[in-house]
């Protein structure tokens, strides 16, 4: 359904809408009802009008008496006075009963030119000449039956309760679910994440509801996700400040041969501090231009040999895992690719390290690139312990670790694989993951070469 300009209206001014029909017809049938116990009385503003409609009546059966009779007594019905029709020579037409009101006199009769005449002294006896030929009048006699002060009353009455009734379902179904959805506000608010509507109806309400539930399991995930980021970054933060406050007290007591050996732990502890500290601050900075509307990534782009990439990702694996095999294989001639350097190097940089991280140091890793439909693909393959097939969905979501122990070889708060997929879809890439636990697993990027 549309309204105005093509616009769909929704379901719920619908249901206002026909509501409010149904409404009027148990309106109209509750005033009919009191309408025929109550009476059939009308408002008469003036003797002298419903005189002279009378007359007019009457008049269009001159020429049937019978015809004329059944009207003068369907207007005494309505209006509980009584009529009778006469020919200006005093013989009686028609009358609305068998007691007619008498014939007026040949002055009264003079006076009809002007219009209607009160026949006094009789104060509710009322004239009018009939119109055609012969000449002729309509006598009144009787007060016209006032306005019924019971009739409105009754019916104002019957109108409040029909709509009384009538709107209760429709207060009903807007009312509760707004409730629930109130209390359900108010108990997050207060600290219960757990809390949600459930309110599973159609409609407007039923929408709102599932989004309020759905924005609750969002606040729910980031309010969890930030406790786990402070409990892992405290975790990784520990190991290090332990060896440096170690080392510093043996070199305090002059024991400086034995500190000597803790420099190198310290060294490779401080390069997965920095290490780590550069993933949480890619992380919020690509948070944050999400967060801008109209603002896209902050991406600083430029010609990127793919080569170039592959081979500076070659010799930093190299450097961080010294003894650990690393098999690369490019196939053809490398494209260029409009991307932000650092950010291309940090894909391939955390694929490479989370291969070596879940994979023994006796498998070797391997990595190709090639050209391929107008992309360039990159592949990290390692022979590791695999993710299992209900963990594979949640792989490059952010805090999720498919080790759930913290081993300082498997450390590490989950955000790697996450910028992984934030960085190669900013670029406009894809991501696809394949494993098998215990045969390990293969990620695949695929970036725009333009």
């Amino acid at each position: 359904m549309t309204g105005r300009g093509g616009r769909r209206q929704p379901r719920l001014f619908w249901r206002v809408y026909l509501n409010g029909l149904l409404l009027l017809a148990l309106v109209g049938v509750a005033l009919a009802v009191v309408g025929a116990l109550v009476g059939r009385g009308q408002m008469v503003r003036s003797p002298e009008r419903l005189a002279r409609f009378a007359a007019q009546q009457a008049g269009d059966y001159r020429r049937d008496a019978a015809a004329m009779a059944a009207e003068l007594r369907h207007i005494s019905e309505a209006f509980g006075v009584g009529l009778a029709a006469y020919a200006d020579s005093g013989e009686l037409l028609a009358a609305s009963d068998e007691n007619p009101p008498a014939p007026i006199s040949a002055g009264d009769r003079s006076r009809l030119a002007v219009g209607p005449v009160h026949l006094g002294p009789v104060r509710h006896a009322f004239a009018a000449r009939l119109p055609g030929e012969p000449p002729g009048y309509v006598v009144m006699a009787g007060p016209p039956r006032s306005f019924p002060v019971s009739r409105v009353v009754a019916s104002l009455a019957a109108l409040l309760v029909v709509l009384a009734v009538a709107s209760i379902p429709l207060a009903r179904a807007i009312a509760q679910p707004l409730e629930k959805l109130t209390r359900t506000a108010r108990q997050l608010g207060a600290g219960d994440l757990s809390a949600r509507s459930e309110l599973r109806g159609g409609g407007e309400v039923g929408e709102l509801s599932r989004a309020f539930d759905e924005m609750a399991d969002r606040i729910e995930d980031l309010l969890r996700s930030e406790k786990e980021l402070l409990a892992n970054v405290s975790h990784e933060l520990r190991t290090p400040l332990s060896r440096i406050r170690v080392a510093l007290d043996l070199a305090s007591e002059g024991e400086l041969a034995q500190a000597r050996r803790y420099v190198e732990e310290i060294r490779i502890d401080l390069e997965e501090l920095e290490r780590l500290l550069d993933d949480v601050l890619t992380a919020a900075r690509l948070d944050l231009a999400d967060g801008r509307a109209g603002t896209a990534l902050p991406l600083r782009k430029g010609r990127v040999a793919a080569i170039d990439v592959v081979a500076s990702s070659e010799a930093r694996f190299r450097t961080r895992h010294p003894g650990r095999e690393l098999s690369t294989r490019t196939e053809g001639t490398l494209p260029s690719v409009d991307a932000d350097p650092v950010l291309l190097r940090r894909v391939v940089d955390n694929l490479l390290d989370n291969a070596a991280k879940y994979s023994e140091a006796s498998s070797p890793v391997h990595l190709s690139a090639r050209a391929a439909g107008g992309f360039l693909e990159l592949e990290v393959r390692d022979q590791g312990i695999g993710i299992d097939a209900a963990d594979l969905p949640n792989l490059f979501t952010p805090f999720f670790r498919t080790d759930r122990s913290r081993t300082r070889d498997t450390g590490g708060v989950g955000l790697g694989l996450a910028l992984v997929r934030r960085i190669v879809e900013a670029h406009g890439g894809t991501l696809a993951a394949e494993s098998e636990p215990g045969r390990g697993t293969a990620i695949r990027v695929r970036i725009p070469a333009g």
